[in-house]
Formats: C-alpha cells, sequence, structure tokens
C-alpha cells in the first residue's frame, strides 16, 4: 500500500466535523487568592481616599518639586517613545503600550490642572490638558481596545471557535495548548498515522 493511499484511508476515517478548541483559561486557585487581594485592597483603598480627603491640608510646600516633574516628564517621554517604536514596526507590545501611555497622560492632565487652579497658568493648563493630553489618552486607550479585539478576532478566526468579542469586559483570558487534548472523537492526523505505523510494525 503507497503511502498517499495509505494517508487517504485514514482522512477518511477521521471524523469531519469541526474541531473543538480549548482557548479559555482556567484560574489556578493562587490566580483566585489574587483576585480576592485585590478586591480587599480596593475596598481598603475607599476607606483611605476619605481618610485622606478628611485630613490632609488645602496647600502643602512640597519639595523637589522641579525634580518630580522633569522625572514623570522623561518617563512619559520614554513610553510615548516605544509605543511609536511599536507602532511602526508593527509590535503587538503596543497595545501593553498604549494602556500605560493613557494612564500617564491622565495623570499628566489631572496635576496638572488641579495643581494650577487658581493660579496665573491656569489657562494654559487647561488647554493643553483639554486640547492635548485628555484627547491623546483616550486615543490610546481607543488604540489598546482596537489591537486586542482584533487579535481575538484573528484567533477565533485561524481556529474556527465560536464569535470572538465585542466587548472588553467579555473578552477571557486565553490560551492556546500547543498540544491539544485528544478524545474518542477527535484525533489528529499525525497521531493516527503515528499509531497506524506503530501496528504495522
Amino acid at each position: 500500500m503507497g503511502d498517499e493511499e495509505h494517508g487517504s484511508r485514514i482522512r477518511q476515517s477521521l471524523p469531519r466535523g469541526p474541531r473543538k478548541h480549548h482557548l479559555h483559561l482556567s484560574l489556578s486557585r493562587r490566580t483566585q487568592l489574587l483576585s480576592t487581594i485585590l478586591l480587599v485592597a480596593a475596598t481598603t483603598l475607599i476607606v483611605w481616599t476619605i481618610f485622606l480627603g478628611l485630613t490632609l491640608p488645602r496647600k502643602y510646600d512640597a519639595g523637589h518639586w522641579d525634580l518630580l516633574w522633569t522625572g514623570f516628564d522623561v518617563g512619559l517621554f520614554c513610553v510615548l517613545g516605544y509605543a511609536a517604536w511599536a507602532a511602526w514596526f508593527r509590535r503587538q507590545v503596543l497595545a501593553t503600550t498604549a494602556i500605560v501611555a493613557g494612564t500617564l497622560l491622565l495623570c499628566d492632565a489631572w496635576f496638572d490642572i488641579i495643581t494650577s487652579i487658581g493660579h496665573r497658568d491656569e489657562w494654559l493648563t487647561l488647554l493643553t490638558g483639554f486640547g492635548g493630553e485628555l484627547p491623546l489618552a483616550v486615543f490610546f486607550f481607543w488604540l489598546y481596545r482596537r489591537i486586542v479585539l482584533g487579535t481575538l478576532a484573528a484567533f477565533h478566526q485561524l481556529l474556527g471557535d465560536e464569535s470572538p468579542p465585542r466587548r472588553l469586559r467579555d473578552a477571557e483570558i486565553l490560551r492556546l495548548a500547543t498540544r491539544p487534548e485528544v478524545t474518542g472523537a477527535d484525533v489528529t492526523l499525525a497521531e493516527s498515522e503515528v499509531h497506524v505505523t506503530e501496528n504495522w510494525r
């Protein structure tokens, strides 16, 4: 029996229905414990925020003011530069960089606007905040959403799985097994050929 005829018989014996790909990652106990810890930390932060709002003074003479803002801007520059590199070379890491860049821009706009209220440069910070930093932050968040949902859609289409999620909050943690689970009705061609070959020896 030739190799082509042998392979053809094996293909005919295999099920022709779509294979089920196990994409969703089941959370371990450690991950569930981490989720509980984060929930407790978030709840504690609410109490801490209320405490700070009641006890902090309205004015405070901060030291190293120049180092504070120049250091922050240097970090923001590095993140934006890395995002530009990732976008130019079409790297998947652009999604993570976009989240970091958007968050830093939100923080930058928040502190600029709040600390300038009542001062001479208030109009300038309002202009740069609402005209530059906040729109750019929204753009980076939109970019993250587009990259993630596009990647998920590509995975689902490639693997023939169910329809991809349309919202980020509906997307589950994924894994792509390098060696899929084998059941009685789900056997790959390579595994079948190995099994038949071993029986012929």
